[in-house]
């Protein structure tokens, strides 16, 4: 008898890997709507030392390149088009110098999506919050040693970062971006900041990401928001937007083997 869970999680991957919940024509909606309504944007990178008065409306246009990093370009046209800059922020996985030096050069925030915790954690088959925690001093100069090496291969010099999550965060109970609650390894490897500090989030207070179909938003759409001219942070990701099925399968696998494995 066919698992009826099985079939479930089918129904729901297959339509979202070969037909992307979210088009471009979409995305440009959304930024023409917010311009009509007088919103400024921002990157996160000018956010955190932007003055923001009481009656301003702003948008924080991020987007994370867990897959595709050709599609970060596709994003950038539309930005260049509308004259707004976005934060970039790139895995190891999706790590593509040419395409990050001409964001940069393109006036955006490129940063590092990292991901060391996590990888040391499934590497090494730990799955106790207590247990990986004895590991945090190695796997922080992994972190330093990986970001120095990335940083060679670019023509410019990174100074933002942004955790990326997955699914041993349900079962480790800790993420990421504890490695970054370290300040001197932040003074050792330039980072100014991590897109999920507090405070930072704090001032934008309303956090909205893109998600794969029937939901399509979390917890809100950028329109809905945009109607009642509430500010916030837009998260975006490539293979929701733009659909590249071979790019998505092979990431897909990966995280499978990566789950049976650990």
């Amino acid at each position: 008898m066919f698992n009826k869970d099985l079939w479930q999680r089918c129904a729901y991957k297959i339509p979202n890997l070969f037909f992307a919940p979210h088009s471009l024509i979409e995305y440009e909606q959304i930024i023409s709507a917010a311009k009509e309504q007088g919103y400024k944007f921002y990157t996160l990178q000018d956010f955190r030392s932007a003055e923001i008065s009481d009656t301003e409306a702003f948008i924080i246009l991020r987007h994370d390149i867990d897959t595709d990093p050709q599609g970060a370009l596709r994003f950038a046209e539309i930005e260049l088009k509308h004259g707004v800059k976005a934060s970039y922020f790139f895995r190891q996985a999706t790590w593509h110098p040419g395409v990050m030096n001409v964001l940069h050069h393109g006036g955006h925030e490129v940063g590092y999506h990292y991901e060391e915790l996590s990888d040391y954690a499934k590497k090494h088959h730990i799955k106790r919050k207590e247990e990986i925690l004895k590991h945090l001093a190695y796997i922080r100069k992994t972190f330093a040693e990986n970001l120095s090496a990335l940083s060679k291969t670019v023509d410019f010099q990174l100074s933002s970062a942004a955790a990326h999550g997955d699914f041993s965060y349900k079962t480790l109970d800790v993420g990421n971006k504890l490695l970054l609650k370290d300040e001197q390894l932040r003074a050792s490897t330039g980072i100014a900041y991590e897109a999920y500090d507090e405070p930072l989030v704090d001032k934008y207070r309303n956090h909205i990401s893109d998600k794969p179909a029937p939901q399509r938003f979390y917890p809100a759409s950028p329109q809905e928001l945009i109607q009642r001219r509430d500010s916030f942070l837009f998260l975006s990701h490539p293979r929701w937007w733009m659909p590249n099925p071979l790019v998505s399968v092979i990431s897909d696998c990966r995280a499978m083997v990566q789950k049976i494995l650990w």
